[in-house]
């Protein structure tokens, strides 16, 4: 039931109905962390519990002086987390509704015991006009008069003095709150310790995290500088063939010219009307002609020159083992990484000869 619902209950209510319907908004209006009635200003929190703003400041600035969630209030109703700003529990907005009921409660409650009072001091026996009830039939279970027992109804019941009887069930109701008080720091205790083991498996898990973090961190460093070295080896080699053949290219086109050259020569000498100049001339040409036709390349690449069968690799070995990574599981549960024989080097094709 809401807290409406039982202030309309406690509000259009009498006697054991009314008393019910006080003691199930009191369970409502207990703060879990005093356990007791909410002191004023009351605070709600987003997750809709409610505090009293001094608990909820007491508990907040312990945890913040432990070092424990600072910037954060965690519930201790339903365990919600909840971010803070910069005024603390002092920025949560004040639940007016709920200390309003409050001061309804207070008002009901304080007028019960000085009805029960007003009941003692001046109730009469219904039975015998103007005796007062002061005695308690055991028997019956009720109060009741001198007369009623001398004279009335309650004659072969056993019967106490109801003063001592009041005291008895004040006495009995005294242990039972110093029972519920014992129950309660007992309950608290042991939550203060579930809390405890929660803060240390979020510290242990955070802290576990990280070294696997690092762990993945230091493997991607060894595989970075692998690829650095394999790829500048390549590079290496890369760079010697595009330049030898480069050189190459730029000395067959060199003689490519001396030969556009010398055609161009032989074709101008072949218009010559001049006999006697031709025949001349001819001879140099000739010689020419018969040196660049019977040179040959002096150096060709050979076949396979572009084969890149020296930089042949196979990872599989590696990315199996790279895909088996996982915690050790073993008798002990230890939470470590199997990445001994991760780290270790790839296989790859041994370093290729020097080309010449």
């Amino acid at each position: 039931m809401s807290l409406s619902a039982d202030l309309s209950c406690l509000q259009s209510s009498q006697g054991a109905e009314r008393e019910a319907a006080l003691a199930s908004l009191e369970k409502q209006l207990m703060c879990p962390i005093c356990a007791d009635i909410f002191s004023k200003p009351v605070v709600i929190l987003p997750c809709q519990h409610n505090l009293c703003r001094k608990c909820a400041n007491e508990l907040y600035q312990a945890r913040t002086t432990m070092l424990v969630n600072s910037g954060r209030f965690r519930c201790p109703t339903c365990r919600h987390d909840v971010v803070l700003d910069r005024h603390g529990v002092y920025g949560l907005q004040r639940n007016l509704l709920v200390e309003n009921i409050i001061d309804i409660y207070k008002q009901e409650l304080n007028q019960i015991p000085r009805l029960k009072e007003t009941d003692l001091a001046e109730a009469t026996c219904s039975d015998h006009e103007g005796e007062k009830l002061n005695i308690y039939c055991l028997t019956c279970q009720l109060p009741t008069c001198s007369f009623c027992k001398v004279f009335g109804a309650h004659q072969n019941c056993q019967v106490a003095p109801l003063t001592d009887v009041h005291q008895q069930k004040k006495d009995e109701l005294s242990e039972g709150i110093s029972s519920l008080g014992e129950f309660r720091d007992r309950v608290q205790a042991l939550v203060s310790d579930i809390e405890d083991t929660c803060r240390a498996v979020e510290e242990s898990y955070k802290t576990q995290k990280q070294n696997v973090c690092d762990k993945f961190s230091s493997m991607f460093s060894i595989l970075e500088e692998r690829r650095k070295a394999m790829t500048q080896q390549m590079s290496s080699e890369e760079d010697e063939k595009v330049n030898h053949t480069q050189m190459l290219m730029r000395c067959y086109g060199d003689s490519m010219e001396a030969n556009r050259k010398l055609l161009s020569s032989v074709e101008s000498s072949m218009e010559e009307l001049d006999m006697a100049a031709f025949v001349q001339n001819s001879k140099e040409l000739i010689s020419k002609v018969i040196a660049a036709s019977s040179a040959s390349p002096s150096e060709t690449l050979k076949p396979g020159y572009d084969s890149l069968s020296l930089y042949r690799f196979n990872f599989s070995k590696q990315e199996e083992m790279l895909r088996s990574i996982d915690f050790d599981k073993g008798e002990e549960q230890k939470f470590s990484l199997v990445v001994e024989d991760i780290c270790e080097e790839p296989e790859v094709s041994p370093d290729p000869e020097e080309p010449k």
